[in-house]
């Protein structure tokens, strides 16, 4: 009866993962074509971080940003949830990279970055 319970409250607790991943896309998706390079880091996360939003409650299915000073410049890298993977396991190409050099938006995409990881983290790793 407990592993019953337990499989039940993990197929609502996925299930609701996957409902906050797909909000947190559709409302990402409805504003990423406002944000343009060249932009400063301000504009740019005031526009994209509320519809990250909803991740706020699941921090396993977000990717932390990540910052290095390159030749004098300070490179700062936020990761954006644009689209949800089934298998049960975060990869890289789910989120959309925002390259920031000292406060302005100068790459979007992987492509900036050399190409996606193939695995960023599991689920199951919190």
């Amino acid at each position: 009866m407990k592993t019953i319970l337990i499989i039940i409250m993990l197929i609502i607790i996925s299930g609701c993962d996957l409902q906050s991943m797909g909000r947190s896309v559709i409302e990402y998706k409805k504003v990423s074509g406002q944000i343009s390079l060249g932009d400063t880091k301000e504009n740019v996360l005031s526009i994209l971080l509320p519809t990250q939003k909803e991740l706020d409650k699941y921090p396993h299915l977000q990717k932390s940003p990540e910052k290095h000073i390159k030749d004098n410049v300070l490179v700062e890298i936020y990761f954006m949830r644009s689209s949800i993977n089934r298998t049960g396991v975060v990869v890289g190409d789910e989120f959309t990279p925002y390259v920031f050099n000292d406060g302005k938006l100068v790459g979007i995409g992987w492509t900036t970055l050399g190409g996606a990881p193939s695995q960023v983290q599991s689920k199951s790793s919190h």
